[in-house]
C-alpha cells in the first residue's frame, strides 16, 4: 500500500475532496489530518516579526535582490527560496532567536495558520508575486524537472512512463 508506505503521501491524499467523484472516497474513511501547527513565538512577538518582514520585502535593498533573482538564469537562484530564505533569516536574528532559527522560521511562515487573523498582514500573501503557470486544463503535461521520493531531481515522465498505473502528482507550498 503506497500509504502505508509512505506517510507524506497519505497526508496529501487526506487533502482530496470527497465529492472528487470516487465513491470510496468519504469522510468516513479518512485518516484525520496532521495537527495544526503551533507557535513557540508569542502572537504580539510573531505580529512584529511579519510587520518587520513587510518592511524589508520593500526595502529597496531586498526589492533589488528579488529582481537580480529573477533574471538570473541558475534555476538555484530564485526570489522564493534564495531571497526570502536570507530576508526571513535577518528577521529572526533581528528579534534574537538565531539560535532556534529552524523553529522560529516555521513559526514565521506558518503564521497566518497559527493566528488566522493575522493574515492580512504579510505581503507575500496579499501582494503573491508567484505567477500562474501557462498549462491549461486539458493539456498535455510538460515533462519537467521534479523531485522522486525520495527528493533526487529526475524528469517527471521519469517516474510514470514506465509502468500502467494510474499517477498521482502531488504538489504544493511548504507555507
Amino acid at each position: 500500500n503506497l500509504c502505508s508506505n509512505f506517510p507524506e503521501i497519505a497526508a496529501a491524499i487526506m487533502m482530496f475532496h470527497p465529492s472528487s467523484g470516487r465513491k470510496k472516497n468519504t469522510f468516513q474513511n479518512l485518516k484525520p489530518p496532521p495537527p495544526a501547527p503551533t507557535s513557540f513565538i508569542p502572537k504580539g512577538l510573531l505580529k512584529k516579526m511579519l510587520i518587520r518582514e513587510n518592511e524589508l520585502r520593500l526595502s529597496n535593498e531586498f526589492q533589488q535582490k528579488f529582481a537580480e533573482a529573477e533574471r538570473n538564469p541558475d534555476p538555484k537562484i530564485n526570489w522564493l527560496s534564495v531571497v526570502t530564505d536570507d530576508l526571513q533569516k535577518q528577521v529572526v536574528t533581528e528579534f534574537n532567536l538565531e539560535e532556534e532559527m529552524d523553529q522560529a522560521l516555521y513559526c514565521l511562515r506558518c503564521a497566518t495558520q497559527i493566528f488566522p487573523d493575522l493574515k492580512d498582514i504579510p505581503l507575500y500573501v496579499v501582494n503573491n508575486r508567484a505567477r500562474d503557470g501557462t498549462l491549461k486544463e486539458g493539456e498535455k503535461v510538460p515533462n519537467t524537472s521534479t523531485l522522486d521520493i525520495n527528493g533526487s531531481p529526475c524528469k517527471l515522465f521519469d517516474e510514470t512512463s514506465n509502468n500502467n498505473k494510474p499517477t498521482v502528482l502531488v504538489s504544493g507550498s511548504y507555507s
